[in-house]
């Protein structure tokens, strides 16, 4: 009768590499100040996805993937028109591929922003990302929040961002119990740094996941449930009391 009981589906996770950058309708490998792809993040199913003007690749560690969540990266200097990012491919500690906030010139943007957003009925889930500084040696940051809307689901102040002569090179956000919402926003203030250096800090390897609904027996599956475990009981008791 235990068997009556469905057991809740797994969940998924995807890892951001931001291993391909887009220029115009092409997409290309990553290059150093080359363009973040709007679509990218969305909807993965797979390691490898064709989409148009190429194939956007993505890391996973075992979960599958996140075919239920979207993914909106940008900084507090957006437009309409540009999300206020772009992609680099070494020199931000030891990892590759990164994606960071872009100002005017050559300055950067105080705030960088990655917004996941689940479909209906299910929840995003954030595991981990990793930061890393432009230079050989760490610097502080002004902090890094995790919000559910309104909520702060997560928040650290004066954060040491690792450099390339770090070890490791690179700082790790890890949460073994996943922050999870319909809607997560992660926040990473640089606005102590100067507007120079805003764009000294990069991210990368953001692994998030979704969660699938909870199953919802319907009423005639709900009644056998408790008539199982209400006969199971009974056996129980009767084991215990004897004849």
């Amino acid at each position: 009768m235990l068997g009556l009981l469905a057991a809740p589906l797994a969940a998924r996770a995807t890892i951001l590499t931001f291993d391909e950058s887009r220029n115009g309708n092409a997409v290309e490998p990553t290059g150093s100040g080359s363009q973040l792809g709007s679509d990218y993040g969305d909807n993965v199913t797979a390691a490898s996805m064709a989409v148009l003007g190429g194939v956007y690749t993505y890391g996973e560690a075992g979960e599958g993937f996140t075919p239920d969540v979207s993914v909106d990266i940008r900084s507090s200097l957006d437009s309409t028109t540009d999300p206020g990012v772009r992609l680099w491919q070494r020199g931000y500690g030891d990892l590759v591929n990164v994606v960071f906030s872009e100002g005017p010139g050559t300055a950067g943007a105080p705030l960088l922003f990655v917004r996941l957003t689940a479909a209906p009925g299910f929840v995003v889930d954030l595991h981990d990302f990793d930061l890393a500084h432009s230079s050989p040696v760490a610097t502080t940051i002004a902090g890094v929040s995790v919000l559910d809307g309104e909520t702060t689901l997560f928040s650290a102040a004066n954060v040491l961002v690792a450099g390339s002569t770090s070890t490791p090179g690179r700082t790790t956000f890890s949460f073994p119990m996943p922050l999870s919402a319909v809607e997560l926003l992660v926040r990473i203030d640089v606005s102590n740094l100067s507007p120079g250096a805003q764009d000294n800090i990069g991210l990368d390897n953001l692994r998030f996941g979704q969660t699938p609904p909870g199953v919802v027996p319907e009423p005639g599956t709900a009644l056998l449930i408790f008539l199982g475990l209400a006969g199971l009981a009974a056996r129980r008791l009767g084991d215990v009391s004897g004849p």
